[in-house]
């Protein structure tokens, strides 16, 4: 029996092709043959989440080979001797950790012809599952978008990073501008203080001005006395001598005879003299009255 007969519907490349979009196609076929697997999640990229993709186990491997060489060793040999020859392919053998030589395995190594108990047992089976998964569409299941998310999630850790460095950078440039305003307010207090000395120096500079001011007031005053006094010397100066012109003017002494005769003396005479100051007689009536410099007291 030929499984990749027309009557068949479905081929193994078809059934394989088809499911890679629809993998519950090789489950329900690996279940009914009773092959051996495992489920490996489909990863989520595109926001749907799609069923597991069944993928044979080493012992399910050799239980489908079996199936499939008992059923058509023809078609088997041929397709083993294409996979070994096929170019750049290399498969170790396991036993040996050798090359397995495209050339060593004979027909002869196949059955002649397929197996009665195992077209019994499985024909029917593989082809119904075959058959079965003609143009059957499997269910994509529509869930939020997780790549998505992700991405965003990527994103905004990257930004907290970065926000975590500026606040770390404008934390170091707090610091900074602290210490500077530490030092701002330190020199303000310096020059405040300064400045405190810098005013009591300039009141008593301003107690100073004031005291020569007040000094020079009492100098102004005391020249101005001074002035008025020298004023009042002058003025009694000058009564004197007009009452000394007035004493002189009432009569002179005859010129002296002999050597200074007709020679006038440099200063008046009287005949009487009289006290310029008490206006009585000068003592010594009739004896010559020489004027004498008059000099105040001070």
């Amino acid at each position: 029996m030929n499984l990749t007969l027309t009557s068949a519907k479905l081929t193994f490349v078809e059934l394989f092709s088809k499911a890679r979009t629809h993998p519950s196609i090789l489950t329900d076929l690996y279940n009914k043959l009773n092959c051996q697997y495992l489920l490996i999640p489909h990863p989520i990229g595109d926001g749907k989440r799609r069923p597991p993709q069944p993928a044979l186990t080493i012992d399910g491997f050799e239980h489908w080979m079996l199936i499939q060489v008992l059923l058509n060793p023809d078609e088997e040999y041929q397709r083993l001797i294409a996979f070994l020859q096929a170019p750049k392919r290399v498969v170790i053998d396991s036993a040996t950790q050798r090359p397995v030589p495209t050339t060593s395995i004979p027909r002869s190594a196949f059955p002649a012809a397929p197996s009665d108990w195992v077209v019994k047992r499985y024909a029917g089976l593989l082809e119904r599952a075959l058959e079965s998964t003609a143009g059957r569409a499997e269910e994509i299941e529509v869930v939020p978008d997780i790549e998505g998310a992700r991405k965003e999630l990527e994103y905004f850790k990257l930004k907290s990073t970065e926000t975590q460095s500026e606040s770390h950078k404008t934390q170091a440039e707090l610091v900074s501008t602290r210490k500077e305003l530490d030092w701002i307010r330190t020199k303000l207090s310096s020059t405040q203080s300064d400045e405190g000395s810098a005013r009591k120096r300039l009141a008593e500079k301003d107690g100073e001005i004031e005291w020569l001011n007040k000094r020079l007031e009492e100098t102004r005053a005391e020249l101005d006395s001074a002035k008025n006094e020298a004023e009042g010397l002058r003025r009694l100066n000058s009564a004197r001598s007009g009452s000394i012109s007035s004493v002189s003017s009432a009569g002179t002494l005859p010129y002296p005879t002999g050597e200074g005769a007709g020679v006038r003396p440099p200063y008046p005479v009287s005949p009487t003299p009289v006290s310029p100051l008490s206006g009585t007689p000068a003592p010594g009536q009739g004896a010559p009255y020489y004027r004498q410099q008059y000099r105040p007291s001070t």
